[in-house]
């Protein structure tokens, strides 16, 4: 009996979205996920990174997998957004705060479902699915963990 094509979710999108760090890159399924991004050209690929504006310029360098024409956008977080989860998810993790999420931390776990709604994608491949699934349920985005193309 034949394998099941761990790709054949990603074909049925005409956009989708790409997380950055510890996806196409430094994840083992990383070498995979640039082949397919090589081999469909005929999608529309984006990359949807928590990487900062100040550090924007960092993700083509990085990026040593498919050319950087293959993508046709790459969005970043917001530096206040991110640094306002940041220092709050600290807080919780000490327990000098609890309670409820509050505004800041809803924009940083609804922002990547919110730019691939933007951006018409329809399918995000992150591994940070804790951090995006909320955004990601709230715009009827697919998520799927790069363990899935092991």
């Amino acid at each position: 009996m034949d394998e099941p094509d761990p790709f054949a979710e990603l074909r049925r999108h005409a956009v989708i979205a790409w997380d950055l760090d510890d996806t196409l890159i430094g994840h083992p399924a990383s070498p995979a996920l640039h082949a397919f991004i090589r081999a469909t050209p005929e999608i529309r690929h984006l990359i949807v990174t928590f990487r900062s504006h100040r550090v924007a310029e960092t993700i083509w360098r990085d990026l040593k997998g498919p050319e950087r024409e293959l993508f046709f956008a790459a969005e970043t977080i917001d530096d206040e957004v991110a640094a306002q989860y940041q220092r709050l998810h600290r807080q919780r993790a000490t327990g000098l705060f609890a309670g409820p999420l509050c505004a800041a931390e809803l924009v940083y776990l609804h922002w990547k479902g919110a730019v691939c709604a933007r951006r018409g994608a329809g399918v995000l491949v992150d591994d940070l699915t804790e951090q995006v699934r909320l955004g990601c349920a709230r715009h009827g985005i697919v998520l799927l963990h790069p363990d899935a193309f092991r």
